[in-house]
């Protein structure tokens, strides 16, 4: 069962990083855009911090609140030097600091991302999920897990989803992290027909 748990994973990363390598051509108004087939893995929650790169790496994360028919919360959660490569990307090299248009830049980023991942997982569930207006935070992993994720009544275990792509040469990683309350994960498994999961 944890197989399929796994291909479930691997099969939404997959549809998302087509959703997702679509609206981020656009924003970057047509540089080469790629983005690797992704690495899915499911963690106990203790360990999912450090799997992002350590509770002491200065990240940035942004993430959303999920309602609708599964209610959560999800993220997207970058290195601080993978961060500023995509701002100098999408400013076109105009910032070289996490100011204010830059913050806004990666926010929309991390929106567009959140929201290719959710819209995958609907197209796979046919089920409704509505994003709030997301957040951003620039801090060590440690505490954005703490303060953005740990708040979260999830499952004991996360689902993350390693993203790694290249924009104009600069290769940038990053990770999507699904939180769904304990009972809706139990919901999206019995729609997956994972009813174990």
């Amino acid at each position: 069962m944890y197989d399929a748990k796994l291909d479930f994973l691997r099969e939404l990363g997959n549809i998302g990083t087509g959703h997702a390598t679509t609206a981020l051509s656009q924003m970057l108004q047509g540089k080469l855009f790629q983005l690797v087939v992704p690495d899915a893995r499911m963690l106990p929650f203790e360990e999912a911090a450090d799997f992002i790169g350590g509770l002491e790496q200065v990240v940035a994360g942004i993430f959303v609140a999920v309602s609708g028919d599964v209610s959560g919360h999800m993220a997207f959660i970058l290195p601080i030097d993978s961060a500023m490569t995509l701002v100098r990307l999408l400013t076109s090299g105009q910032n070289e600091e996490l100011d204010e248009m830059a913050l806004s830049a990666l926010q929309e980023m991390g929106n567009i991302m959140i929201t290719s991942y959710l819209n995958a997982l609907a197209s796979m569930t046919d089920m409704v999920f509505a994003p709030s207006v997301p957040g951003i935070a620039i801090d060590m992993a440690g505490a954005v897990w703490q303060s953005v994720l740990a708040g979260a009544q999830a499952a004991d275990e996360v689902t993350i989803i390693r993203t790694d792509f290249y924009a104009d040469g600069s290769a940038i990683e990053g990770h999507i992290i699904f939180l769904p309350d304990e009972e809706d994960f139990v919901k999206i498994a019995r729609v997956m027909g994972l009813e174990d999961m």
